[in-house]
């Protein structure tokens, strides 16, 4: 083993450790925290998007496609998608295709919301996450405004 003498010649040696390790240390950390923002904000807009449907069947006949929407920009606050594009419309509840619009829809027709947009990692370089990362959320629900 080394005695006192030997570790006393090596000042230098802990900061070039600590110069190779911190680094990597940091990427694993920043990759693992971009990661969970992306879990994050998928969660938070699948939310954001239920709960918005859920104004679009109850309001048919008192909301606009911009209140709508603005619920959905405001449920997602910081977390808001770049290029973030929402669809409210009467779906087709077999294929959930677009039949026409929310506002004509009776009860027990179909409402679908539909957004789309990208997460931008924080730290796009280092993340594992392609840049950008292409999220979308659609919810289907059945009209009871009319």
């Amino acid at each position: 083993m080394f005695n006192r003498k030997q570790r006393r010649n090596r000042p230098g040696a802990v900061a070039v450790e600590a110069a190779i390790v911190l680094p990597v240390a940091f990427l694993f950390m920043f990759a693992i925290f971009d990661f969970g923002r992306a879990i994050l904000t998928e969660q938070v807009l699948e939310n954001a998007t239920r709960a918005a449907a859920r104004k679009a069947v109850v309001g048919t006949t008192t909301l606009t496609t911009s209140d709508i929407q603005a619920s959905i920009t405001n449920s997602l606050g910081a977390l808001a998608l770049q290029g973030m594009n929402v669809q409210i419309y009467q779906a087709d509840p077999n294929t959930g295709a677009n039949i026409g619009s929310w506002t004509k829809a009776q009860n027990g027709q179909c409402i679908a919301v539909q957004v789309t947009g990208n997460y931008v990692p924080m730290v796009p370089n280092f993340s594992l996450l392609p840049k950008p990362l292409a999220m979308s959320s659609k919810a289907l629900m059945d009209c009871e405004a009319n």
